[in-house]
């Protein structure tokens, strides 16, 4: 095998995990370790709606401070009164309410000297849920005290929830509905749906075409991941995630409907007649029916957002078609035609989406790289046309393609055709300095040069020329591999050689 020809990472399909069950977190703070023994013997077997408990233990205030810092979902405080000072409990109540400015923690005071601190005082002065003797918490009160404390909690947690859901759903939609491309629409759609519910989740988007005319016209692609998915974006759903996960997709494809299920939330929104979207959502937690209602709020808006997304794409391909077009014209005496322009400019696109620049950018690059030599029609046909060596009066001739495509395209005051220009004038300069029509070098040279020529260049030897055949495969990589430094970018070269499955991918998706 070849050294330029390297197998892709292979990705194992994901399971689906078991869904953990949330536990209610109860902080005891007390400077009596006998009571946070018996505390936790007696509510042992604790269970409420499904949900066991964990304790955490304070023995001052200083260190209740800290666990309160660090964990955001404690249910219940059982507090003492009297630890540090004659007031470490009550002051640790203000420090909850008015610098944590928590107000969703029940605190239920559990005091074994009620005289330092009078149960009316304390119920108008504090902000407290609860005031109990340590004498007569039995087992039976107890439950009664942590189940009407936990049910409190709930309750304020779902009020909280929905308020908190609801604005953010207002502003995503707001924001959704100004993304342009399905790649920027897709990653907002499952970033606001994690931050909505504030999970450590999962989740996947995926589309289909029906209308598409290859052999993959049944096959699902994740468009976009998030968690332990992210890595299976632009990977066929198929060998990337199990069986049952597929199978879940299927039944909402089929049925044309969105639902859940155990921890996962498949949604289907259809935009435009021939296109389907279909998002999945796992939680590593059951979901409440909170959790449902702020996720089916949120979706309505889906729908509107794709078919929005849908006529943006369709007015930006039309344009794109139009400069294809306009690429396609100056490759008339060359058979390669459309495809070449197609493949030059999703080559591009991908090696300048990597290199991080953003969507909007890359967008550019392609349709800059796919108009490359437009100054070819400045040309004379016997040149173009020639099937032996050039002449060194014909090469100064063609080399002014480089300079005659700049002046066509900078006399149109487009910034989507900015890019265009400087491709077309300098996608035959040399990282090494050696190239025309200016001798630039290195980083002199655009970004949007240096990514058009990789693309170029690897098309270019890959298929039959006017003047002589294509290369084989592995020729055309030895090459781009030796000339990384003195014709092309390094970095990007690295980057070619790192992401060749799906550069080969364009090759083969745009054939001849």
């Amino acid at each position: 095998m070849s050294d330029f020809l390297e197998f892709a990472e292979e990705k194992n399909p994901i399971e689906i995990s078991t869904p953990k069950v949330k536990k209610w977190k109860i902080l005891i703070v007390d400077d009596e370790v006998d009571m946070h023994s018996l505390t936790e013997l007696v509510m042992d077997d604790f269970i409420f709606q499904g949900r066991e408990i964990t304790f955490f233990n304070a023995y001052s205030a200083a260190e209740a401070k800290k666990i309160l810092k660090n964990e955001k979902d404690l249910a219940v405080v059982l507090l003492d009164v009297v630890m540090e000072t004659q007031t470490s409990g009550l002051d640790l109540v203000k420090y909850i309410r008015d610098e944590l400015d928590n107000k969703l923690i029940r605190i239920i005071i559990r005091t074994g000297q009620p005289g330092k601190a009078p149960e009316k005082k304390i119920i108008i002065d504090y902000d407290i849920n609860d005031y109990k003797h340590k004498t007569e918490l039995t087992k039976g009160k107890m439950d009664t005290v942590l189940i009407t404390a936990i049910r409190a909690y709930q309750d304020l947690i779902i009020l909280e929830k929905s308020r908190k859901g609801l604005r953010k759903i207002i502003e995503a939609s707001n924001n959704l509905f100004k993304l342009k491309s399905m790649r920027q629409l897709v990653e907002g759609i499952l970033l606001q749906l994690t931050s909505l519910l504030k999970l450590e989740e999962d989740s996947l988007y995926l589309e289909t075409a029906s209308f598409a005319v290859n052999d993959e016209m049944d096959k699902l692609k994740i468009v976009a991941g998030t968690g332990k998915y992210e890595p299976f974006a632009n990977y066929p759903l198929e060998g990337s995630v199990s069986d049952k996960i597929q199978e879940m997709i299927r039944e909402s494809q089929r049925n044309k409907e969105s639902y859940f299920i155990d921890n996962f939330y498949i949604g289907y929104f259809k935009s435009g007649k021939n296109k389907e979207n279909i998002l999945l959502l796992e939680s590593s937690y059951i979901m409440e029916p909170t959790d449902k209602y702020l996720i089916e709020l949120f979706s309505r808006n889906l729908t509107i957002a794709f078919q929005n997304n849908l006529r943006k794409s369709e007015s930006i391909n039309t344009r794109d078609e139009i400069l294809y077009t306009l690429g396609e014209v100056t490759e008339r005496h060359n058979t390669r035609g459309t495809r070449h322009v197609h493949r030059v400019g999703e080559i591009a696109f991908h090696l300048a989406d990597l290199s991080g620049l953003s969507h909007k950018q890359a967008e550019e690059i392609k349709i800059a790289a796919a108009m490359h030599d437009v100054g070819k029609t400045l040309l004379k046909d016997q040149i173009l046309e020639k099937q032996t060596s050039l002449t060194e009066r014909e090469i100064e001739e063609m080399r002014y393609h480089t300079e005659g495509g700049e002046e066509i395209l900078k006399a149109h005051h487009l910034s989507l055709l900015e890019n265009a220009a400087i491709v077309a004038a300098q996608h035959h300069e040399k990282w090494d300095g050696t190239g025309y029509p200016n001798g630039l070098k290195g980083e002199q040279i655009a970004l949007a040069a240096r990514v058009a020529s990789i693309a170029l260049v690897y098309d270019a030897l890959l298929h039959d020329q006017p003047y002589r055949k294509a290369w084989e495969e592995v020729e055309v990589l030895k090459y781009i591999k030796e000339n990384s430094g003195k014709i092309f970018d390094p970095t990007l070269v690295d980057l070619f050689f790192e992401n060749y499955t799906l550069i080969n991918d364009i090759n083969q998706m745009y054939p001849g």
